[in-house]
């Protein structure tokens, strides 16, 4: 919960500018704002077997939260973790990959009716180097595509794009692809849009080894998230994938809040809030 004191100095703050909210109005963005700190989102990781899900989780939040396997299918059932970081977090739940054989699709398709309605976003990973990508497009079209069309968020991620050819391109030292490996990516991202039949903009790359992509997967997930959403799973990434796009995204949307509540008591201060709010909160990322 946030510190309701840091709740009424941002108050005090716009009062001191000549914006006095009424009494009525300071409870009300008090009680919205500790919604939105102790809101819990939670976050499915879905896609092929061996397509890097638990790979990419592990990478972004900076710990050893899923197991990983070279070998076996690690996932049979969905491992549900919630992070939390000063009794706030959010849940992260890294499903079963599909493609392991019928008798486990069939399993994992009701499993995945189970559990899309209770996301708040939905993480389609795909391993870059693979072409057979008929099974990830069944299971979208008929499990994943009705709750697109009805706002959930979602992305396809490629996976381990360092592997993409020329692999010997890649710059191990600035972890960045060569010219030419960087153009196949593209023409990957775009390849895979169309495949699935979504915006480019909705396919991210990533390599969790090579720590690439992660910044923009962050910005995107953020940036797509309900406003009173974007906090909790902010706080729980890597620091160093936090961006300040991001970061902005996060406090736009508190400050979307705000106005909301407040509606014309706040309307003429929305610029003055906006240059100050990250100053005011700062103590929250």
């Amino acid at each position: 919960m946030i510190d309701v004191n840091n709740v009424e100095s941002f108050l005090d703050a716009l009062a001191r500018q000549g914006i006095d909210i009424p009494a009525e109005y300071r409870t009300q963005i008090s009680s919205r704002l500790n919604d939105i700190i102790q809101y819990e989102p939670m976050v499915g990781v879905f896609g092929k077997t061996g397509a890097g899900k638990s790979s990419l989780c592990n990478a972004l939040f900076g710990r050893d939260i899923c197991p990983i396997s070279d070998i076996a299918a690690c996932t049979r059932t969905p491992q549900q973790v919630r992070l939390n970081l000063v009794g706030r977090g959010m849940t992260l739940l890294d499903v079963p990959g599909v493609g392991e054989s019928e008798d486990r699709d069939a399993e994992y398709d009701a499993l995945y009716r189970q559990w899309l309605p209770k996301l708040d976003l939905v993480l389609w990973i795909v391993k870059a180097d693979d072409r057979a990508l008929a099974v990830d497009q069944d299971f979208f079209k008929r499990l994943v595509r009705p709750y697109l069309d009805v706002g959930k968020p979602f992305f396809v991620v490629l996976s381990q794009v360092d592997k993409i050819e020329p692999f010997r391109e890649w710059d191990e030292k600035a972890h960045q692809p060569g010219s030419r490996q960087a153009a196949n990516i593209e023409e990957k991202c775009r390849v895979v849009a169309g495949f699935f039949g979504l915006p480019p903009g909705q396919v991210l790359a990533a390599s969790a080894a090579e720590k690439y992509g992660l910044v923009e997967l962050v910005d995107g997930i953020v940036h797509a998230l309900p406003a009173e959403k974007r906090v909790g799973v902010l706080r729980e990434v890597q620091k160093e994938y936090r961006s300040k796009k991001a970061k902005r995204d996060a406090e736009k949307g508190i400050l979307d809040v705000i106005v909301e509540v407040a509606g014309t008591a706040l309307a003429k201060a929305v610029d003055w809030v906006a240059g100050k709010i990250g100053s005011i909160f700062s103590g929250w990322w």
